[in-house]
């Protein structure tokens, strides 16, 4: 783990007084003892900087996050499967709680939708953690992954089947995650294909990782 610095202080300061000015506009920033799933299965050191520093997202990212978010309203309203997007949270130990919102839980399976430029091959990995986490929250022992491409429209759906030692290990991530939030302890950086789209790029020591091929929305 690496240590807090004085500069990475002076800007978290800077951040706190930014979010409490903004406060009537935004909702309030979580405690440290409750993590989100989304949190989990990406880079832990993004989402710390995230909870501490809110960098605001690029321009380009804006308007991908917008796409991306305009297929989930579509599909909220429009899918005739299920409810829209359900909200759980459970206790994980030590003082901590997980959240997660799964965009449809149906009678023994999630069912998460992702907007990518390109629909993959396999399922990403950041993806298949996310719905291990919420076949854990919604109690459920499969889930299913739909991506819908930008580029020329397609959709593949992936089967994922529960696996209780992975989800073991993403919960032990999301306690660790937490501490790292309470003591100030600032979580290694883990390169991944979304490193060269990352907002905190020139903070992280892996900031020269090489552009990925795949631009996977997160969510």
């Amino acid at each position: 783990m690496a240590s807090l610095t004085s500069d990475l202080l002076r800007r978290i300061v800077y951040s706190s007084f930014r979010r409490a000015w903004e406060e009537d506009h935004q909702s309030r920033a979580s405690s440290p003892t409750t993590v989100y799933v989304t949190e989990v299965c990406q880079c832990l050191l993004r989402s710390w900087y995230n909870r501490t520093l809110k960098s605001p997202p690029s321009d380009n990212k804006v308007v991908l996050m917008v796409i991306g978010d305009s297929a989930h309203y579509l599909m909220k309203d429009y899918f005739p499967l299920g409810a829209g997007e359900h909200h759980a949270e459970r206790d994980i130990g030590g003082g901590v709680r997980l959240v997660g919102r799964a965009d449809r839980v149906l009678e023994d399976a999630v069912v998460e939708f992702k907007t990518v430029s390109r629909a993959p091959d396999k399922p990403y990995d950041m993806h298949v953690s996310q719905v291990q986490l919420y076949m854990w929250l919604f109690d459920k022992s499969r889930a299913f992954i739909a991506y819908v491409s930008r580029l020329n429209g397609e959709v593949k759906i992936f089967e994922v089947g529960r696996d209780d030692a992975a989800i073991s290990r993403l919960l032990e991530r999301a306690r660790s995650f937490a501490r790292c939030l309470v003591s100030g302890v600032v979580p290694e950086a883990e390169e991944n294909p979304l490193c060269a789209y990352c907002e905190y790029r020139e903070l992280c020591s892996r900031g020269a990782a090489p552009a990925p091929g795949e631009g996977a929305k997160q969510g």
